[in-house]
């Protein structure tokens, strides 16, 4: 099944739309893991510890997507682990807790991975408990990290890791239930966890934190299926959830989180039945899920997923009236009303420039070309084509 791709296109007014694609790509040769953690920097992905049915791993591979090519790089000097978290700050990768199964051991250690020179530093532990199935994500040069469990406590306190100090700082609890293997993810500069379980209690409930405000606002749950181990990722500044399974039932649909409606979008499901417990992270304008498990076996298959908006669109938007100038050389004009954000993506389907909508979008450091408006607002999505030319 190497190389194969599955797409489901669907057509919104004049505008085309692809709900995504998935391609199957070769397998992770660090073998069959699952519970991993990840990160990326860059161009590339970063692969962490996990498990293969018998033994956990301190092994960290690096996933260049512009080669396709995996390189096996040092290992995490604090042990081989499962249910580790992982987030990005800058050029640094982190990775902290989790848990030895062998030996019985949680942990509440942080280690900083620095790819330029392949090396690892230990910084301030978690001022908590140790635990395993933890979410982690970063907001503007601040990590964060909270929930998960360990000798059967769940937890749903929530903490912030500050680079430039190497300090923790204890933040508002989350206000659903203790909970572990949720999921997380940053988009529009709000934390966001859902998912998980408690006690043999699974949950699709969701919430958003403002680290301005330090408060969580209750959000949409995702769709009508409760779920732990599902994977998260962003991509453009946008959230997708999916797989994840419940008691016994597993499950392979994909949504992507419309914060300006608070909705969930249904997109490509994945293409086999069942997805679960494995990991995600984002380079460029695809994520890559890696691993993980069904029912059985272990896996080490790796999936790339791209949400594939098309450019070839009609210049004016379903009722908004006219782009103008259009070919336009430094502003573009049009109906603000019932906007939130837009992005620009190019003839190839990369974005190229994101924002709120407040007014004229200038468009003066974008070279001659063709490109794609998308606009996001209360009245849903619409999108026109553009020329840049002077």
């Amino acid at each position: 099944m190497r190389h194969s791709t599955l797409a489901l296109v669907s057509f919104l007014s004049v505008n085309l739309f692809a709900q995504g694609t998935w391609t199957q790509l070769d397998d992770h040769p660090g073998g069959q893991r699952y519970a991993q953690a990840a990160f990326s920097i860059g161009g590339k992905g970063y692969v962490c510890t996990g498990f293969n049915g018998s033994s956990n791993t301190d092994a960290l591979w690096e996933y260049d997507a512009a080669t396709a090519v995996w390189t096996q790089k040092a290992s995490l000097p604090g042990g081989a682990r499962q249910y580790a978290s992982a987030f990005a700050i800058g050029d640094t990768g982190y990775v902290m807790c989790g848990w030895d199964n062998v030996n019985d051991i949680d942990y509440n250690d942080l280690w900083a991975y620095y790819p330029e020179t392949d090396t690892w530093q230990q910084k301030a532990s978690l001022p908590a408990n140790p635990r395993n199935s933890g979410v982690a994500f970063s907001i503007d040069g601040i990590g964060y990290f909270g929930t998960g469990a360990a000798n059967a406590i769940w937890y749903n306190d929530f903490w912030a890791y500050d680079p430039t100090t190497d300090a923790w700082t204890q933040r508002a609890n989350l206000p659903g239930n203790a909970r572990r293997q949720a999921v997380g993810f940053a988009s529009g500069g709000l934390g966001y966890i859902g998912t998980g379980e408690s006690s043999g209690i699974r949950y699709r409930d969701f919430y958003a934190y403002d680290p301005l405000t330090n408060t969580w606002l209750q959000r949409a749950n995702l769709g009508t299926n409760n779920r732990r181990t599902a994977f998260a990722f962003t991509i453009n500044d946008q959230g997708y959830v999916g797989g994840g399974v419940d008691f016994v039932e597993n499950w392979n649909d994909f949504n992507r989180y419309d914060a300006v409606n608070n909705t969930w979008v249904p997109v490509a499901s994945f293409p086999l039945p069942v997805r679960r417990n494995g990991v995600s992270f984002t380079v460029a304008n695809s994520a890559y899920i890696v691993g993980g498990n069904g029912q059985s076996p272990i896996l080490d298959e790796v999936w790339r997923y791209s949400p594939d908006v098309s450019t070839s669109v009609a210049e004016v938007m379903r009722g908004d009236g006219t782009l103008y100038p259009n070919p336009t050389a430094d502003r573009l004009y049009f109906d603000t009303t019932g906007r939130g954000s837009y992005m620009i993506l190019n003839s190839t389907g990369s974005v190229v420039k994101t924002g709120g909508v407040r007014g004229p979008i200038d468009v003066a450091e974008l070279e001659r070309g063709v490109y794609l408006l998308v606009l996001d607002g209360s009245g849903g999505r619409n999108s026109a084509r553009f020329v840049v030319d002077r």
